[in-house]
This record gives structure tokens, sequence and C-alpha cells, in this order.
């Protein structure tokens, strides 16, 4: 049986996620809860997973500054991002450029995204200091300085940042016609093609990945978990979001809409009942024994169980796109 549903949703274990949620609070759409910031975002619908291991790193498999910037537009946000995903230290320049990013963004009021700060996840650079030329940064593993001279320089050696640089206003309606686009995108679109996926495989498919890397009794312990909960947390936030958006959206005429969101939302509570009873057959941070028959039996059960409800679910967020887009039709008509 699963554990009971979850009731906490003022934290998130998609860092980047919750790093955007924290820079957001600096800015004029601060009333966005977490849930907001995962639904509108479209990573509450994300999932990629590697058909040869579940590898650790899978969850942050794409291209983090066409999906983080495109992410945050549909928020209302304009954002500056540079480094890349080559595992290469920066160069100076490049350093210098993203120092000054850091400074412009700071004196403006919002902290930084960045990459790899004390650990390999996202965080936060919410404060520096030109005299020591110490950064005041926070990430899951601490809160505390980095020299300027280590940005870029941590555990992988890759520099990635992103800043707000501007803010439009904008209605929930288009953030849920936005969000939508993107979740509809990830699920059937793959991100990468065939010779650049290095066996990553991004919404629907992503569930027969991970399903093949069990056949194969081949999943990481180490990062099946990490992926089971980052998973998992995705798809209790849109639970949370789609109900939500069945509760509270009582405008005129919005009652299909509704009714779509609560059915889509029943869809993804089983799976995310299902992810959370992997979460706890592999918990973090040792794994469990994935490569066991009988709790690969079950994942593999669990998991396609799971990925004939998201397809369900899928369908029913193309609905209320549809209805979304026919309204917008009719407004301008």
């Amino acid at each position: 049986m699963a554990g009971s549903p979850r009731s906490d949703f003022t934290w998130s274990r998609n860092t980047d996620t919750e790093s955007i949620y924290s820079m957001i609070q600096y800015t004029d759409k601060k009333g966005l809860s977490h849930t907001d910031v995962m639904g509108f975002t479209a990573h509450a619908f994300r999932i990629i997973i590697d058909r040869e291991e579940v590898e650790v790193g899978s969850y942050s498999f794409f291209d983090w500054q066409l999906r983080h910037a495109e992410a945050l537009r549909n928020l209302g946000y304009i954002v500056r991002t540079t480094g890349r995903q080559n595992h290469i230290a920066p160069t100076p320049e490049e350093l210098e450029t993203a120092l000054e990013m850091i400074q412009t963004s700071l004196d403006a009021g919002i902290p930084a995204l960045s990459w790899d700060l004390f650990i390999p996840e996202w965080g936060v650079i919410y404060g520096y200091d030109d005299e020591t030329r110490m950064l005041q940064c926070r990430d899951v593993r601490r809160d505390g300085e980095l020299p300027y001279e280590k940005l870029g320089r941590g555990e992988v050696t890759e520099l990635y940042l992103l800043t707000i640089m501007d803010s439009k206003p904008i209605d929930r309606r288009t953030m849920l016609r936005g969000a939508l686009k993107l979740a509809l995108e990830h699920a059937h679109v793959q991100q990468f093609h065939e010779n650049e996926s290095a066996g990553h495989y991004n919404g629907l498919a992503a569930f027969d990945a991970w399903i093949h890397a069990f056949e194969r009794r081949a999943a990481s312990p180490f990062g099946n978990a990490v992926n089971t909960g980052k998973v998992c947390d995705a798809r209790e936030f849109a639970v949370q979001f789609l109900q939500e958006l069945a509760s509270g959206w009582k405008e005129h005429g919005d009652e299909p809409l509704r009714q779509l969101a609560c059915q889509a939302a029943d869809q993804y509570a089983i799976v995310a009942g299902n992810l959370s009873m992997m979460r706890d057959m592999f918990p973090f941070p040792h794994g469990g024994e994935p490569g066991n028959d009988a709790e690969a039996n079950r994942a593999i059960s669990l998991l396609r169980e799971a990925k004939e409800a998201e397809t369900e679910g899928v369908a029913l967020l193309a609905r209320m796109l549809e209805l979304l887009e026919q309204e917008a039709k009719d407004s301008m008509s």
C-alpha cells in the first residue's frame, strides 16, 4: 500500500524548482505558492529516465538554458542565462560574465539560480562581497560562502547561471494554457535526437525506459532512489495542482475545465501512489535492492500501472488545453 497522501507542499525535492520559487519571492509574483510554481512551470509533469541504469543524473538530463527559460517565460519572466553543460571549467571571461550577472541581479534585489554550488544540484546565490571575493549561496547541502573563483568549479566542474531580468504581468489562465502546452510537449516529444539522448527518454517514453532498466536488472540503487524521489515529488505536486484547479477555479463557465482537472488529478494520484510505494522500496540514499527479482518485478508492475494512469492523465490535460484554446479563440472573434 502507498503511504498517506502528502500534505506538506512547502518544499520540493526538485531543486531547480525550489530555487526558482526562492527567486520569485523577490519579485512581483511572490504570491505564487510552491504548488503554483511546480504546476505553472510544468515541472510537476516532468520525468526523464535513462534506460540503461536509471543513472543518477537522469532528472537533470535536459537543456537547462532552454527549458528553464521557457518555464520562467510562462510565469511572465524575461531571463538571462550563461554557462554550458559540458563538464569544462569556465574560462576567466566566462566567470567574469557570470559574476557581472550575479551582481546586477543582486543589486536589483533578486537572487540568482546556479548549479553545483556545494553539491551537483541547483541552488541560489543571494549575496556577494567584492572585498573578500565571496558569494553567499544556499543549496540542499549547505548555506555559506563560496569564493568567486570556485563558481563553476564544483564537484562536476561546469558553470550554469540564470537571472531574472524583468517581469511582465500575466494572468493565471494564460499561465495554465502555457503550462499545459509545455506538459504535453514533454509527454510526447523527445527532447533529444537518438544520438544525443545517451539512453535518456522524457515523458511517457520515460516509463518504458525505466521498465527496461528493471527488466535487465540493471537499475542503479543510488540513481534509481534519487530519480524515484524526484519524480514522485513532481507527481505529488501535479495532484495538488490539479486538485486546486478543480476546487478553486469557480469563474463562470469553468465547470468543464474543473471536471477535467478533477479527473486528471485522480489519474496522477495513481502515478504518485505507485511511485511512493517505489520510494519506500528503494529509499534514498542506499536504494534498496532494485536487482532483486521480486523487487524488480514489483517495480515493473507499479511502473506499468503508473504509465497507464499517466497516459490517461496526459489525455485529460490535452482536453483541458483544447477548452482553453477554444475559449481564447472565442474571445478574439
